[in-house]
């Protein structure tokens, strides 16, 4: 449990990092310049605002690892309360639902998910 719980404040630490940075770097007054440039600058900034909305929910999604993990119910399956495969949770340290649960979460929503698939650690958007 414990390194699943460093895990998860390494991972929260990195993100907050980013988010920090990347505010940082994004543009908020134009030079004068062309619509060409205007454009790609406007294009940026969204993808900016794209990715630490990403990260936010990745950061919310920690967070709620966190908690289980004080409130001793981490682990546990939201939807059937059997215990999520050590497994599982080394790669998904924030999975909320047994692997069982996650597939009938995915069939009912009609179409593959790929939740436990994105960002640095492969675990970070479910």
């Amino acid at each position: 449990m414990d390194e699943i719980k460093e895990m998860l404040l390494k991972e929260k630490e990195s993100i907050i990092a980013d988010i920090l940075k990347t505010q940082d770097h994004v543009p908020l007054d134009h030079d004068i310049g062309d619509e060409i440039d205007s454009s790609v600058e406007d294009q940026d900034r969204k993808l900016m605002m794209l990715l630490q909305d990403r990260e936010r929910e990745k950061l919310d999604k920690i967070e709620k690892a966190l908690v289980r993990i004080e409130n001793d119910d981490y682990g546990e399956c939201e939807e059937c309360g059997e215990t999520i495969a050590p497994k599982r949770l080394m790669i998904v340290p924030f999975a909320r639902l047994c692997i069982n649960c996650k597939q009938e979460e995915e069939r009912n929503k009609g179409s593959y998910s790929t939740d436990d698939t994105e960002g640095s650690l492969r675990y970070m958007e479910e």
